[in-house]
């Protein structure tokens, strides 16, 4: 069976069908034995029921044998029945079934099937004879031959039970023939199309998932996640796994709002909900089920910064703050700084977001992070700080690992520098040589040419009214 990378489902289909296949397939050991026995105290009382009637001599043994396995003389018994074998040159078909009941209860199993194969071979209706047979395989772990058996076991019976039919389809999915398996089910539904029930139906689901064939199943688990009652939940688990993996969006959308209405205090059927909603883009309705579903169950810190990432998507970003925050309390990453910072920005708190960005810069010095932070100093117009930022912006572009940067942004960092540097305090004198070499340095990017050639011009604006300034000051100083 495929696993699926799905987020609901990361381990993949989720179900209890392998668990159900072993607690079916013991029940069946056990009832198997006890069907067959009570047809060996039918034989016992009439052995030539079925085909030739035991000898004087065999019948005897026989009854003497059944004496010692009903004291617990069970070793004894298989002795005596043994040497009558090795007397007779032909030994009926009954005998070999005794004998391979008395291994069986040994737990010898191979003995008992040696002897089961016999009496079959002797008589091949011999229904009791093919059911004990099929058990023993079983248990010894040949389970394509036990589900033959168990099919000779339903074939040869004066009325045909499903349920023979039912372990010879198990046995052969046990044995890795899953094709075989479903072509004894579909005898068997053919056959007896009132008979299967739910229990049953369940194998056969997981017949058909080893095949991968999903679509046909879909009725069969539809009807389980209507009807079943212990495991209801792991096949409407299953049952919506199987509308999202064959994109059969609007059954999946519409099983889960039944789910959220019928069971709303389950947790994996919003995070469900969640998911269909922001696979169809619709990122409101999908926070909108992930919050409640983070009401119902602690969330991951995954999760946690989803909700963030969607608030910060729909423009709500004091929500997007809270839940970052939450996810991030002791440690984070400088990825996650950025979403944070962003969000603190969006939420007109510039000395939060500052604040964080610090703290990022205090792992790395992440391009990202720099960036931001001259953006918000330029926008408070804290202008020799955003000088500053960008400037180690530029040397964070420059230096490995970065190396060569995208040569559009290498140029919007000295553009911006240059704007920061002009914009200082008037009174600090290196301010137009700063804005100058910046502005000088972003020309050479084709992007910037345009607005460095006003830049620039506009310096040489400042230089010249400078230089005004102070041929008019000398001038005042002469004079008096």
């Amino acid at each position: 069976m495929k696993r699926s990378t799905n987020p609901i489902f990361p381990g993949g289909i989720p179900g209890p069908v392998i668990s159900l296949l072993v607690i079916l397939l013991w029940g069946f050991i056990s009832l198997t034995y006890g069907v067959a026995n009570a047809q060996t105290k039918n034989l016992a009382s009439n052995p030539h029921t079925n085909q030739d009637k035991l000898s004087l001599a065999a019948g005897l043994c026989v009854t003497r044998a059944q004496v010692l396995f009903q004291n617990g003389e069970v070793s004894h018994a298989i002795s005596l029945l043994e040497e009558f074998k090795k007397k007779k040159a032909a030994t009926h078909y009954y005998i070999h079934f005794l004998l391979g009941n008395y291994y069986l209860s040994l737990n010898q199993n191979q003995n008992a099937i040696l002897c089961f194969q016999a009496s079959v071979q002797q008589n091949p209706a011999f229904c009791a004879g093919w059911l004990n047979l099929a058990k023993s395989l079983y248990e010894s772990g040949f389970f394509s031959r036990a589900g033959f058996a168990f099919e000779n076991g339903y074939k040869t019976s004066e009325i045909p039970k499903p349920i023979h039919l039912y372990y010879a389809g198990i046995c052969h999915f046990q044995a890795d023939d899953p094709q075989k398996a479903l072509a004894v089910f579909e005898s068997f539904i053919q056959a007896h199309p009132d008979k299967i029930c739910l229990e049953w139906k369940e194998s056969l689901v997981n017949i058909l998932f080893s095949l991968e064939r999903y679509s046909q199943a879909l009725p069969i688990l539809e009807e389980l996640a209507a009807k079943t009652r212990e495991r209801k939940k792991k096949w409407q688990e299953i049952l919506l796994y199987q509308y999202l993996n064959l994109k059969m969006e609007k059954k999946a959308l519409a099983f889960t709002r039944f789910l959220t209405r019928t069971d709303p205090l389950e947790p994996k059927w919003w995070k469900a909900l969640c998911q269909i909603h922001l696979n169809n883009n619709q990122l409101k309705q999908g926070v909108s089920a992930l919050v409640i579903y983070g009401y119902l169950t602690p969330m991951t810190h995954e999760e946690l910064m989803l909700a963030g990432d969607l608030y910060l998507g729909l423009e709500v970003p004091v929500k997007a703050v809270r839940f970052y925050q939450t996810a991030i309390k002791e440690t984070w990453t400088p990825s996650q700084v950025l979403k944070i910072s962003q969000a603190c920005a969006m939420a007109h708190e510039p000395d939060k977001a500052l604040a964080w960005i610090e703290k990022g810069l205090d792992i790395a010095k992440d391009i990202k992070l720099l960036r931001l932070k001259a953006r918000i100093l330029y926008r408070q117009k804290k202008y020799a700080r955003a000088a500053d930022a960008y400037e180690c912006l530029v040397e964070a572009l420059l230096t490995p690992p970065v190396g060569k940067p995208d040569p559009k942004t290498l140029g919007q960092a000295w553009l911006m520098l240059g704007y920061a540097a002009l914009n200082q305090n008037p009174q600090d004198q290196d301010r137009l040589d700063r804005a100058h070499k910046a502005f000088s340095k972003a020309a050479a990017f084709k992007s910037q040419k345009k607005s460095t050639r006003a830049a620039l011009g506009q310096i040489k604006i400042f230089e010249i009214h400078t230089i005004q300034q102070e041929n008019t000051y000398a001038k005042k100083t002469i004079k008096k």
